[in-house]
């Protein structure tokens, strides 16, 4: 059988090739094509793809954790690159990890029913879980719901629906929120919801926005070292636009440009208009130079933006998604 190449991200992080069987590379294309339209480029094909693999990899999780069980084995991505483990760190991978977050809120696609899921040892008190759906424009379409609730540890707890009845458009984002009794939030998951595989596609009409970020060492030890001698950066990354960022991702490059192994403790973001989210990123300690890593993001709808360890973002150029 036949090969063909298709982009993807290689085990360093870096953008590359790779190369599959023709009959499984034509039906993963097929699949992505389905719902985000035909790529023009590499790079296109690559961007839609791992908007597609962190939804399939974040559904895989939220189906076992709906049984209350976690994936065996611990999760399905494996060890980080860097750690020696195999897995590239991409959109399946953030998927995921959204998917197996500790205290996490998911919505059943079948009939709208909000969990909330306790994976950590102690009971959870006071929690409240708000469900909030938006236009393309990143404008509420109804009131928000919201409910208080308490979960045990490892264990769950359904706290009303968000229906996907005939009254909300055929494409929209819901947004669920877990805050804790004092105010703090726990976790934001966001899920593009759409009838039709393809009505996906109306995500490449999302208007073009920019995104502006600034970075500094994250708070630990050593002026942003790990205890493994890694470097940990916190990037402070917002949106500027006034449409919704669509799957916003920041990376880390060194000094050339290149793209660094590394690893975020959230990423592929929804950021709603004028919205901002801190993020820490790690990758292995600088070279002999003491060059410090550049902190980038970019987002489906929002071209590239830099900023130095320690300085401010270098503005990037809004574009509007491909199609």
């Amino acid at each position: 059988m036949g090969g063909t190449v298709l982009p993807g991200p290689d085990p360093e992080g870096a953008d590359a090739v790779v190369s599959w069987p023709a009959r499984a590379a034509d039906g993963y294309r097929a699949a992505v094509e389905a719902r985000l339209g035909p790529a023009g480029s590499e790079p296109d094909f690559a961007r839609k793809a791992q908007f597609v693999e962190y939804e399939v990899m974040r559904a895989l999780c939220e189906a076992w954790r709906a049984q209350r069980q976690e994936w065996p084995g611990g999760g399905p991505v494996g060890d980080l690159p860097g750690t020696g483990g195999p897995y590239r760190l991409d959109g399946g991978y953030y998927g995921a990890r959204k998917g197996c977050e500790p205290l996490h809120a998911q919505v059943d696609q079948r009939d709208g029913k909000v969990l909330v899921v306790n994976g950590t040892p102690a009971a959870v008190r006071g929690l409240t879980v708000t469900a909030q759906a938006y236009d393309l424009g990143g404008r509420p379409l109804r009131e928000p719901v919201a409910a208080r609730v308490d979960v045990a540890a490892g264990d769950g707890a359904e706290v009303g629906a968000v229906p996907f009845d005939r009254g909300l458009p055929a494409t929209h984002l819901l947004r669920l929120r877990v805050t804790d009794a004092e105010g703090r939030v726990r976790s934001v998951n966001d899920y593009w919801r759409y009838r039709t595989p393809t009505d996906m596609r109306s995500l490449n009409g999302l208007p073009g926005v920019r995104l502006s970020l600034a970075a500094h060492p994250a708070d630990r030890p050593a002026e942003g070292r790990t205890a493994d001698g890694r470097t940990a950066v916190t990037a402070t990354v917002r949106n500027t636009g006034t449409s919704p960022a669509a799957m916003v991702r920041l990376m880390l490059l060194d000094a050339d440009g290149t793209r660094l192994r590394a690893a975020a403790d959230d990423n592929y973001l929804w950021l709603l208009p004028g919205e901002s989210r801190e993020v820490t990123v790690t990758c292995p300690a600088p070279g002999p130079d003491g060059r410090r890593p550049i902190v980038a993001a970019e987002a489906y709808n929002a071209g590239p933006t830099r900023a130095a360890h320690h300085g401010a973002a270098t503005a990037g150029t809004g574009t509007t998604a491909a199609g």
